[in-house]
């Protein structure tokens, strides 16, 4: 038998598991497969005794807030949407077009169904443009979202008024379909 490549990297979206946790015989055949181009053993540890939980899909929303023109002031329901599922929750982001220069934080909150979804709001420090690197990272303490709530971003306070262009990203799982 002559193995022209490497067998392809373990698909996470497959099925190598069956509903008593047993592998599958796909997934033996594949490290059978690995064992032959690595010339190694490979050895399988700590196969779960019980069925490994539902598959999960990663979901994310991306919105703008604004135009990339016009500067950005402080109000409520910046922009509005609804989600298409129900997912849980596990991170959002905001970022700009232009970053401002100075001036108080620039801070952001998510609203779902008229209640804030974040107990540490969003924010994005002076002169960058995302929040992902904000000196205080958001926390998210409503992480239930269901099919058709309401989300609703608000710009709670602004610096200098020369930041342009909000971006809202909500990061989420859910089963699969």
């Amino acid at each position: 038998m002559t193995i022209d490549s490497p067998p392809p990297l373990l698909d996470v979206n497959a099925k190598w598991f069956l509903a008593d946790g047993r592998p599958t015989p796909e997934f033996y055949q594949y490290m059978r497969a690995l064992d032959l181009v690595a010339r190694a053993t490979v050895r399988v540890v700590n196969i779960p005794e019980t069925p490994l939980p539902d598959e999960v899909w990663n979901e994310y929303l991306v919105g703008a807030a604004s135009d990339e023109v016009v500067a950005l002031t402080a109000g409520t329901a910046k922009l509005t949407f609804r989600i298409p599922y129900t997912a849980t929750g596990t991170l959002v982001r905001a970022s700009l077009a232009t970053a401002q220069t100075s001036g108080a934080i620039f801070t952001v909150d998510i609203n779902k169904n008229g209640s804030s979804i974040l107990s540490t709001k969003l924010t994005i420090d002076n002169a960058e443009k995302t929040s992902k690197t904000a000196a205080t990272a958001a926390v998210i303490s409503n992480t239930t979202w269901t099919d058709d709530d309401e989300f609703t971003v608000d710009i709670d306070q602004v610096g200098d008024g020369t930041a342009k262009g909000l971006k809202i990203a909500l990061f989420g799982q859910r089963p699969a379909p």
